[in-house]
């Protein structure tokens, strides 16, 4: 809304701060969560919604939020992921859910975003750029940010990450296959391929090009049922956690208040699967640190270092 219904007096406001971003984060306590110019444009979650409801049939959504105006929404599909932790005795299974995450932002800090990159075209036979998948997992509720979907088998990110995973791969990687579609004389549309690398900033922005944009991604997501992470998580499951559990969490670079967080959860997480602790817990202990716990990290921060994460328990179960 317009900043100067706020005021009480008349101010001169000036030009790029003149909107206010309200909401109520609790029932009838306003927030105001940024100052915008006028051509500031706000995504509705509402809009958001309206476009899974169409294209993302049977779909749960689940919400987090910080102080900073930063908000996340988790689409979590109804299709199960067969189990990869739990070998114990518990009735407590260890779900995982489909999902895509999507960032928006009220504050202008952070654009809005499809957590789940578009892959780089792979293939000269005309096929679509396919999604990353994310998953969600139901015990800590939390989304699964890390990936191994830039490769085609596990082979191949096991040699990734054997070469200490060079930030060269992609590029050379994308510059290979560039070629090749020149050879190929296919055109492609690199407008609609990478609409999931695009942020989508929020100055002048057309909310109608946007819906449609939206649509399209939603549509690709339902495209795409498996992914090699998956496979990676059952990897993760098979190596055993030994030794020193204090370096393990310390290793990650994880802040040492979160570090301990994820230690307390990975024993809290053997009692509750009655299982004995591995990397894939060891994992999760760290990605539900992340996500429940009190930091300063951003949460595209707390999404690039989840990430990280999981190469690193990836690395140490595979090598």
């Amino acid at each position: 809304m317009p900043l100067v219904d706020l005021l009480n007096e008349p101010y001169a406001l000036p030009s790029d701060r003149n909107q206010a971003v309200v909401g109520e984060m609790t029932p009838g306590h306003k927030t105001i969560f940024a100052m915008q110019s006028g051509e500031y444009t706000l995504i509705p979650n509402k809009l958001v919604r309206e476009v899974a409801e169409r294209e993302l049939p049977g779909h749960k959504l689940s919400a987090s939020f910080t102080d900073r105006g930063e908000f996340s929404l988790s689409i979590v599909m109804p299709d199960e992921i067969s189990e990869v932790a739990t070998n114990g005795s518990s009735q407590v299974r260890d779900r995982l859910f489909r999902s895509l995450i999507v960032n928006n932002s009220y504050s202008g800090k952070t654009p809005f975003s499809l957590q789940g990159s578009a892959e780089w075209e792979k293939e000269v036979t005309g096929r679509r750029t396919e999604m990353r998948v994310s998953y969600f997992r139901e015990i800590c509720t939390n989304g699964l940010m890390g990936w191994a979907d830039d490769y085609y088998t596990i082979d191949e990110y096991l040699a990734w990450l054997t070469a200490g995973k060079p930030t060269k791969h992609r590029k050379i990687q994308q510059e290979r296959e560039a070629e090749l579609v020149e050879r190929a004389d296919q055109r492609i549309t690199r407008e609609h391929e990478i609409l999931i690398e695009r942020k989508f900033h929020h100055k002048g922005l057309n909310l109608d090009v946007f819906r449609m944009h939206l649509q399209q991604a939603f549509q690709q997501f339902m495209k795409r049922s498996h992914s090699l992470t998956s496979s990676i998580y059952k990897e993760l499951a098979r190596k055993p956690v030994e030794g020193d559990r204090e370096k393990l969490f310390t290793d990650t670079k994880l802040p040492k208040k979160l570090a301990a967080i994820a230690l307390e959860r990975l024993a809290h997480e053997e009692t509750l699967l009655q299982t004995s602790a591995n990397m894939w817990l060891a994992y999760n202990a760290a990605n539900y640190a992340l996500f429940n716990s009190k930091s300063s990290l951003a949460i595209n921060d707390r999404y690039r270092q989840d990430e990280q994460l999981f190469h690193h328990f990836a690395e140490l179960a595979m090598s």
